[in-house]
């Protein structure tokens, strides 16, 4: 897809498939499926807080369906491997992904060639959870509030060094969004990966990252890094001192990273609507929101639908952040 200059036409396939699925025939052989284990691909490494989410939703799910879910890790290229594995999977409910907001919205314009077209080649089947991102500075840092990194950015010629876990991240354009409304500078220090930058951060050697909740959450709660804003509309329920972005003076500011299942273009709608009744069902499952919540992100839950809707509106945004921050991936 690269370079989507109409992001309302993807928003149109987007609904498209979501009144496919709404529309179809609910008796068409549910009880067929599944008869097999379902495979679930996890852009990333394990261990993160994306890999945790997947397996305890994961564990649950499979218990409702009646078949095991394997897990599995599939790392590089900025996830872009993973959803490629899935858009080229056979659309028979057996092969699912556990996708996040850089591969939908954030990638189609980072990157100038994609394997896939991560709209037409997708089912968005349910919004699982949602985490937003953390302005962080270390322990012994001189700054305690957003107004004062505000300050400090604007006071330096060349703006305070601000840490990513790399180029083209939520936490990345998150930082160029705040700098655009809040009319400052930050020289951008991208990671590969976020272990180092944190590392860097704790140490003192860069002053501010923005970070995920879960990468942060433990260090954070170590007393080595300290939380000054979340990016979210309202306050992380693991990090409720903590005021948001809107809250500490720039009111309406919104950026978090959702975390969704998606099935490839083609899958049947009754497996799709069978998968999202599912996953909700599973969403509400004791001690399911605590241990999302312990990873630093927010159980949502819904309607293919509603997850259609928030993919388009998110694609449309970040693009447009993506354009203006001027950055690229390969």
């Amino acid at each position: 897809m690269g370079n989507d200059p109409h992001p309302t036409v993807s928003r149109r396939g987007l609904l498209a498939s979501a009144a496919l699925v709404a529309a179809a025939a609910p008796a068409w052989g549910q009880a067929a499926w599944p008869t097999r284990p379902i495979r679930m691909i996890v852009p990333g490494t394990g261990g993160g807080g994306m890999d945790v989410i997947a397996r305890v939703i994961a564990d649950r799910v499979s218990a409702l369906l009646g078949q095991p879910i394997v897990v599995e890790n599939r790392a590089g290229a900025g996830g872009n491997i993973a959803v490629d594995a899935v858009a080229k999977a056979a659309p028979d409910g057996y092969t699912m992904l556990l996708g996040q907001t850089a591969h939908f919205a954030i990638n189609p314009s980072l990157y100038a060639r994609l394997p896939f077209d991560p709209i037409r080649d997708f089912i968005p089947v349910i919004l699982l959870a949602d985490a937003p991102n953390v302005v962080v500075v270390g322990a012994t840092s001189p700054y305690h509030t957003l107004a004062q990194v505000v300050a400090a950015a604007k006071a330096a010629p060349d703006g305070l060094d601000l840490a990513t876990p790399g180029n083209g991240t939520v936490s990345h354009l998150t930082g160029e969004l705040f700098q655009q409304v809040a009319g400052i500078r930050f020289t951008h220090v991208p990671y590969r990966g976020a272990a180092a930058a944190v590392t860097d951060v704790i140490a003192g050697r860069v002053p501010v990252m923005m970070s995920s909740v879960p990468t942060a959450l433990s260090h954070i709660r170590e007393g080595l890094l300290r939380a000054v804003a979340v990016s979210a509309a309202k306050r992380s329920p693991v990090l409720p001192d903590v005021p948001t972005i809107g809250q500490a003076g720039y009111p309406g500011f919104d950026a978090n990273t959702w975390y969704g299942f998606f099935l490839p273009a083609g899958t049947p709608a009754p497996i799709v609507q069978r998968l999202n009744a599912a996953a909700n069902e599973a969403l509400r499952a004791p001690g399911v929101a605590d241990r999302v919540r312990q990873e630093g992100g927010d159980i949502v839950g819904g309607t293919p639908a509603a997850f259609a809707e928030l993919v388009a509106a998110d694609l449309a945004k970040w693009s447009r952040v993506v354009r203006e921050s001027g950055a690229r991936a390969e």
